[in-house]
């Protein structure tokens, strides 16, 4: 879509902050900002041409002027005409079509220049004109202005970011295998069949994130998000970057990513990267083998979801950042809490900036409908042994952090669900094997045959070495070195202490 070029016009000396603060509302606004280019006499460098030609032909070249109008007419010219009133002329003549937007500071027009009453009399007689008193007035009128126009223009859908069809993009931009993967997902998470649907059925009449624009069928942007080939080709702001960093600061980095794709692809990548760039520790305790997760990635996953479904996407050039120290994971999102959201009770209060997102997270049970999430978090962190993440906002940006459990990651043990336990009498391995697998995993000793026999007493070494052989078969342990010097230590991950 092509930006519109707005010209803005105002007594230099005079209205010097209402022109600057005209163009603070354009160029602060992301949707304005996105639509529009301004033109401000006192952006142009300096040239040897002559300012009047030099503005004249901004002038003509732009689609919107907006004047502001004070007490003072200002200079004329040779032509007898102010600068402003000059440009507004140039601009009528010019652009016949184009808007023309006046705004008069004050309200009594007996107190301002004779020439400044003419013009504002003709200028009301061919233009749209509001009046402000503070400058303050004057922002909230042009913002309120250019977002008619830009509606009456098509130039912007006032729904949210989500629910907005993407008019640079067509149905040829979806991915129907990504679909049919969603429905075979949804359907084994809510246990029921597969529908037999229509894709585009699917897509345009119950999930309503297609829409039908004359013969065609056009993508909104959460079309795009879950089920684009390329979503980033329309909406570069959906990437994700991922980063481990060494030490608990960002000084350096030991690995990192910039994830883009359809969402849960996204979510697929991110959780390998976070697996390889986490800890799997293991301990033996009494006849079992335990593998024990640095983190609850569950934890994580429901904290990238959230920042995925709640984050400001007209923040343009601001991904989700997910930050990997040695201590802690940090989730940031841009886009701080909708107004009436406090962030001290955010548990059991759902409110979000994008609903459609949302709800197809509902579908998959991905996300619960009832503000349930930083319930759910703070569960997973306590049952696994840590502590509940902090929430906080950073100017605009929404941050979830999560405290691991540094050294102390072998005392989460008592937390760790059945699923990470491997029951090794199952496994044919018999108490002599347990307590040596038991002290080189949490004590981290070594083997020899000899040293295996002093520690159980009455043993052959012919048993002592079916013993070894049975610990080197289950993978559990390894061998270092050959014949007479070779010793066995834990194949397994322990942190150092």
């Amino acid at each position: 879509m092509k930006k519109q070029r707005i010209f803005i016009s105002a007594n230099q000396k005079e209205l010097r902050e209402e022109r600057f603060a005209v163009k603070d509302v354009i160029l602060n606004n992301s949707s304005l900002r996105n639509c529009f280019d301004v033109f401000l006499f006192e952006d142009l460098p300096a040239t040897g041409k002559p300012p009047t030609s030099t503005y004249l032909k901004e002038v003509a070249n732009s689609d919107i002027y907006i004047g502001v109008l004070g007490k003072e007419y200002g200079i004329k010219g040779a032509d007898g005409l102010s600068a402003t009133e000059r440009e507004f002329k140039h601009f009528l003549k010019k652009n016949p079509n184009g808007d023309t937007l006046i705004y008069i500071k004050g309200k009594n027009d007996s107190i301002k220049d004779k020439d400044i009453q003419k013009f504002i009399k003709s200028a009301r007689e061919v233009s749209i004109y509001k009046r402000f008193d503070i400058v303050e007035d004057l922002r909230t009128q042009v913002l309120n202005s250019l977002i008619s126009c830009m509606d009456e223009k098509g130039m912007i859908n006032l729904l949210s970011f989500d629910k907005r069809i993407n008019i640079e993009a067509s149905y040829s931009n979806i991915d129907e295998k990504q679909v049919k993967d969603f429905l075979e997902t949804r359907a084994i998470k809510l246990k029921v069949a597969v529908p037999k649907i229509e894709i585009k059925d699917f897509l345009v009449n119950t999930l309503k994130v297609v829409s039908e624009s004359g013969k065609k069928l056009v993508p909104t942007n959460t079309a795009l998000l879950f089920f684009g080939k390329n979503p980033t080709d329309f909406i570069p702001q959906s990437e994700i970057r991922i980063a481990r960093f060494k030490g608990s600061t960002r000084s350096y980095f030991l690995d990192s990513a910039e994830i883009t794709g359809p969402i849960y692809k996204m979510l697929d990548q991110v959780e390998r990267f976070f697996l390889r760039n986490t800890r799997l520790a293991n301990k033996i305790v009494e006849f079992k083998r335990v593998d024990i997760p640095e983190y609850p990635y569950a934890a994580i996953r429901e904290a990238v979801i959230n920042a995925i479904a709640h984050r400001d996407y007209t923040r343009m050039g601001t991904p989700i950042m997910i930050s990997i120290f040695d201590d802690r994971v940090e989730v940031s999102n841009p886009g701080g809490l909708l107004p009436g959201l406090n962030i001290k009770r955010l548990e059991g209060h759902h409110a979000t900036r994008n609903e459609n997102i949302c709800h197809i997270f509902h579908e998959t049970l991905d996300m619960e409908r009832f503000g349930t999430g930083i319930g759910k978090m703070n569960r997973l962190m306590k049952e696994h042994g840590l502590s509940k993440p902090v929430l906080e906002e950073e100017g605009d940006f929404f941050v979830s952090r999560f405290f691991g459990p540094g050294d102390n990651i072998l005392d989460l043990v008592p937390s760790i669900p059945k699923e990470r336990q491997t029951d090794l009498k199952e496994l044919g391995l018999n108490e002599r094997q347990i307590e040596a697998l038991r002290l080189m995993v949490n004590e981290r000793h070594t083997f020899t045959i000899h040293k295996y026999t002093e520690l159980f007493k009455n043993i052959s070494d012919k048993t002592a070495k079916r013993d070894i052989k049975g610990l080197l078969d289950t993978g559990y342990i390894k061998k270092i070195g050959y014949k007479k010097g070779a010793y066995f230590q834990s194949n397994l991950d322990v942190p150092k202490k």
